[in-house]
């Protein structure tokens, strides 16, 4: 079994154990790679971005494990040098999900910024030509400790909508109901040994030991009945501002 990984620490406690113990090959790579991987059947599972999985549902299997938050997510936010909302807002070349949901929040909010894709996904060098900064992932954590956040895309999504904001979701291509059991038990052993993932996280990253209990506490990585509300509203919203 070959199983996609986003190479984000997002993803750090769900996978602990099936790779401490070798339980299946892990390619890690970031979300937009991780389509091609599958579509190119490369790997048999992963984690997609879930508008892109929402843009071609008709094509992938959809399973339980996924990259949620129910409020902040500390990894999907905008920054800024000076904490405002800039009418220049750079957008890392890491995501499609972030960059549509950011497009929702900010009509609905009634704001009007310029989104400018770039080819970096690191905050420095976006903000050298734009007003803030939209990144993810491990560049999000590091921004943090550099530039002021002024939004966190998971808070804003709850506040909006009252549900959990689902940005990946585990597909395949074909039938790997086998693949998405093995890392829903690595979930599971990693919530319950949740002090020695943390342990092992401080360790390997240097990030601050609150911090990282905070943060892996916010996310969510099993689909439940709020998760799949979240993940409609998302679908509905998209289709009405024809993002679908």
């Amino acid at each position: 079994m070959k199983i996609g990984k986003f190479d984000y620490i997002n993803n750090y406690l769900p996978y602990y154990y099936v790779e401490k113990r070798k339980l299946a090959e892990i390619v890690t790579s970031n979300p937009r790679k991780m389509i091609e991987l599958l579509e190119n059947r490369k790997i048999d599972y992963a984690p997609i971005p879930s508008f892109y999985y929402l843009k071609n549902k008709d094509r992938f299997k959809r399973y339980r494990f996924c990259v949620a938050s129910n409020g902040k997510v500390y990894s999907v936010i905008v920054v800024s040098k000076d904490g405002k909302l800039g009418g220049k807002v750079g957008i890392t070349s890491e995501t499609t999900t972030s960059v549509n949901l950011l497009k929702i929040i900010l009509a609905e909010r009634g704001m009007k910024c310029k989104l400018v894709p770039t080819n970096s996904f690191k905050a420095d060098d976006i903000l050298k030509s734009c007003d803030s900064a939209l990144v993810i992932g491990d560049s999000a954590l590091e921004a943090r400790k550099r530039f002021k956040v002024v939004m966190d895309l998971g808070e804003e999504w709850k506040n909006l909508t009252g549900y959990p904001m689902v940005f990946g979701i585990s597909a395949s291509i074909d039938d790997d109901e086998i693949c998405d059991k093995l890392i829903i038990r690595s979930l599971r052993w990693g919530l319950k040994n949740f002090d020695e993932v943390v342990k092992s996280a401080v360790g390997r990253f240097g990030i601050d030991e609150e911090f990282l209990r905070s943060y892996f506490k916010a996310l969510r990585h099993e689909m439940d009945s709020k998760c799949e509300r979240g993940l409609k509203s998302f679908e509905e919203f998209c289709r009405d501002y024809k993002l679908l």
